[in-house]
């Protein structure tokens, strides 16, 4: 069964389950069976291309305004994780949600009053009732040093989001170690991130039941082929399951 984005804060996943909402390159929605929702780095205007000429392949699957979210996860500063264009529509529509954001977001954030955050580095840890936010590191080299990942666990369910990174496997022990459940890695293998190779042996190293690749088909520029990740997968890591989502929809997995 497939879910629409825009119904996300009405859908309700069954028994424990949690459902994935993909809003196109590397933004997601987490609705979990508590009725926890978790966004993740959404990207829903043409920020990136009014400041680094990068332009949309593919129309936003929601509004901003529309947006329904608890928690706000911010992997770094980038103009394709940190949308400052819909930023202050999302958090003026989400009141009572908070952003946990990394180190490099801090100037931009305390410009924005009002706003409930907090600055998180590897290693930080917030809980939200049943819901838990690890922060892990993230090789994004020089184009962003200060970038994190996050692995999130909620009622026995754990899902690691790699956010932009290299396949730097001694930097990525943590939630290598922790066995995820879900992956979701970068396959793009541009600006610094792993390819669909490298994003596939990191599935099998987190010995991962499910992965949903990511952060591909928004620009031109960023390349990534979610079917060279397939044959990877089918490769270095058979027991995985592939997921590949349409933006503005979601599968409960």
């Amino acid at each position: 069964m497939s879910f629409d984005i825009v119904n996300a804060h009405k859908d309700v996943p069954a028994d424990n389950g949690v459902i994935i909402y993909w809003l196109g390159g590397a933004g997601f929605v987490f609705k979990f069976a508590g009725g926890e929702t978790v966004c993740i780095d959404p990207y829903l205007s043409d920020f990136a291309e009014r400041v680094v000429g990068f332009r949309r392949l593919s129309l936003a699957p929601i509004k901003a305004s529309e947006l329904v979210f608890d928690l706000l996860l911010i992997t770094h500063t980038h103009p394709d994780h940190l949308d400052a264009d819909s930023f202050d529509i999302l958090t003026k529509s989400n009141p009572a949600s908070k952003v946990i954001a990394s180190q490099d977001c801090a100037e931009f954030l305390k410009e924005n009053k009002g706003v409930n955050y907090q600055i998180v580095s590897p290693g930080d840890v917030s809980q939200f009732d049943n819901l838990s936010v690890r922060v892990v590191d993230a090789d994004h080299g020089d184009l962003c040093p200060e970038a994190i990942g996050f692995v999130i666990g909620c009622a026995g369910r754990s899902l690691y989001f790699t956010g932009d990174t290299a396949f730097n496997e001694k930097l990525l022990a943590e939630p290598i170690a922790a066995k995820p459940e879900i992956i979701i890695p970068c396959i793009n293998g541009a600006f610094g991130n792993m390819n669909a190779k490298e994003a596939a042996v990191l599935a099998r190293k987190c010995r991962s039941k499910v992965a949903v690749p990511c952060h591909f088909w928004l620009f031109a520029e960023h390349g990534g082929s979610p079917a060279e990740f397939k044959e990877y997968l089918n490769a270095e890591s058979p027991e995985t399951e592939l997921l590949l989502l349409t933006p503005g929809r979601g599968i409960e997995v």
